[in-house]
Parts: structure tokens; sequence; C-alpha cells
């Protein structure tokens, strides 16, 4: 009966054995799999990677050659505002001479009418009434 014993105690750690035998080369088998797909991975990852890159390579290359055109650009627009500017000054000043002109006009055209029917002292009144404007006029317009 001891020797039955001693099998029985032998069969089951030969089986004990044998289990975690089996259980380790089933994960050894998972682990292998899994470090497969990860390298499969990987190589997906360093093909887009590398394709980023020439993605990347290509873009900076549009952008030093468009930015030298953004700088002339910029510069253009910095130009064509300062000659905007100066004419909406000019327009402004114009725009003040021709007020001016139009009251200097009105006041030489009362002027005359009081002289025409003999009325002097109208006519310089209307002349002292429109010399500011007529000033004005020829110092906008030289």
């Amino acid at each position: 009966m001891l020797g039955l014993g001693l099998f029985a105690l032998f069969a089951a750690g030969l089986g004990y054995l044998v289990g975690n035998e089996v259980q380790g080369n089933t994960q050894f088998d998972q682990a292998h799999r899994s470090l497969g797909l990860a390298q499969g991975s990987l190589h997906a990852v360093r093909a887009d990677l590398g394709t980023l890159r020439r993605n990347l390579g290509a873009l900076n290359g549009e952008i030093g050659q468009t930015a030298p055109a953004l700088g002339r650009d910029t510069a253009q627009l910095q130009s064509d505002q300062a000659a905007l500017a100066r004419s909406q000054a000019n327009f402004a000043r114009q725009g003040s001479a021709i007020i001016d002109l139009q009251a200097c006009l009105g006041g030489v055209e009362q002027a005359l009418n009081a002289l025409s029917v003999g009325d002097q002292r109208s006519a310089v009144d209307a002349l002292n009434a429109a010399a500011t404007s007529c000033q004005s006029a020829v110092a906008t317009n030289g």
C-alpha cells in the first residue's frame, strides 16, 4: 500500500508538473502571438511615420517657397495702405476746399447781385462774410 500511495503521490506531482508545463506553453504561445501582432503594428506605424516625414518635408519646402512671397505681399499691402491713406487725406482736403470754394463763390455772387442793383453796402457785407471761405480755398489749393 505504501508503494501505491507513493505512486499516487508521484502521479499527482507529475500531473501537476505537466499541467504547469502545458499552462506555461500556452502562456508562451499567447505571448509569442501578441509579440507578433505588436511587431506587425510597429511595422505599420513605422511605415506611416515615414510617410508623415516625407509629407512634412514637402510641406516645409512649400513653406520655404511661400514665405518670401508672403513677405513681398505684406510689404506691397503696407505700401498700398499708405497710398490709400494719402489718397483719403487728399480727398478730405479737396472736399473741404470745395465747400470753402462754394461758400466763397456764393458770397461773390451775392456781392455781384447787390452791386447790380446799386447796393454797395450789401455787396461789401457779402464779400466780408465770404472772405474766410475764400482765404481757406486759396490756402488749400495754393
